[in-house]
């Protein structure tokens, strides 16, 4: 069967944990428009035209109402606005969607979040790109997250010791942070840690999903813990394990190890969690309506 086959190729990850963007499984069903969500005071939104394909998210800064994003396709940044993965995404075939772009905002109002200024998003898209979602609800074959032994967390997830709420929830290109200097505890949010690494301080449940994303299904949060947790977990990417490197007569990556655990065996191993496929029910939004950017 096709979804069997799915699984197999589940270790099958991308070799770098680039940006990605959480499930919010409680979507709510309704209207695209954005209601009494708050608005940047002073936005820029521009095309990149530097033909860099990185995706770099400077400086988000809650306390300050700061947001600067460059380099980020159109439908990325739609996926964070609204918090979805890129399979709860149902875009049209516009080449808009494609182009990569530079925004940078500020508002004088307090904010609470990242998850917040995640929120904002959504009216500066519709303003700029005349964009038009609605939300759907659509069965596919997903994971569901469980606590896999008794209720006890593995070694490399821990309780946070760190007041970390102004991360919000979910939103892992928002909670991007800067690696610590020697001798230094990393800061809250996700540090971006090199291939096979997934460095995290003061996460929920839902970032921590989000992290997870390269496994190619959603992922059903069913673990019923509503902490913040320190995560750590080293694995071996598919590319880079001993089998491939075999089989293709590829060398070893330096600093990882070729016959360490997948993906999806480090999940069971090191966070105590477990993964189980199941086919369920999906919130997904469906883009309707969208124009070129209308700039600054």
């Amino acid at each position: 069967m096709l979804f069997n086959r799915v699984l197999r190729l589940l270790p099958l990850l991308s070799t770098l944990l680039v940006v990605r963007f959480a499930i919010h499984f409680a979507l709510a069903q309704g209207s695209s428009k954005p209601a009494a969500v708050q608005t940047f005071d002073i936005a820029s939104v521009k095309l990149n035209k530097s033909n860099e394909r990185r995706i770099n998210v400077r400086r988000v800064v809650p306390a300050s109402g700061r947001l600067v994003i460059t380099g980020m396709s159109v439908t990325s940044v739609i996926q964070v606005a609204y918090g979805l993965q890129r399979f709860q995404l149902v875009n049209n075939d516009s080449p808009v969607l494609n182009q990569s772009i530079d925004i940078e905002a500020k508002t004088e109002r307090p904010v609470s979040s990242a998850a917040q200024m995640q929120q904002m998003l959504q009216p500066l898209l519709a303003e700029r790109f005349k964009l038009a979602v609605h939300r759907e609800v659509r069965e596919m074959n997903a994971l569901v997250l469980t606590v896999a032994k008794g209720g006890r967390l593995g070694p490399k997830m821990k309780k946070s010791d760190r007041a970390c709420d102004s991360l919000g929830t979910g939103v892992t290109a928002l909670v991007i942070a800067v690696p610590p200097a020697s001798g230094e505890r990393p800061a809250c949010g996700y540090t971006p840690s090199g291939v096979g690494r997934i460095v995290g301080v003061g996460l929920d449940v839902a970032t921590i999903i989000d992290l997870l994303s390269a496994l190619r299904l959603p992922i059903v949060d069913q673990t019923g813990l509503n902490d913040r947790y320190d995560i750590d977990v080293t694995y071996t990417p598919t590319p880079f394990s001993a089998g491939t490197l075999a089989q293709r007569g590829g060398t070893p990556m330096p600093g990882v190890d070729p016959d360490g655990p997948s993906l999806f065996n480090a999940i069971e191993e090191q966070l105590g969690l477990k993964l189980q496929p199941k086919r369920m029910p999906i919130p997904v939004v469906i883009i309707d309506h969208i124009e070129p950017l209308t700039e600054n």
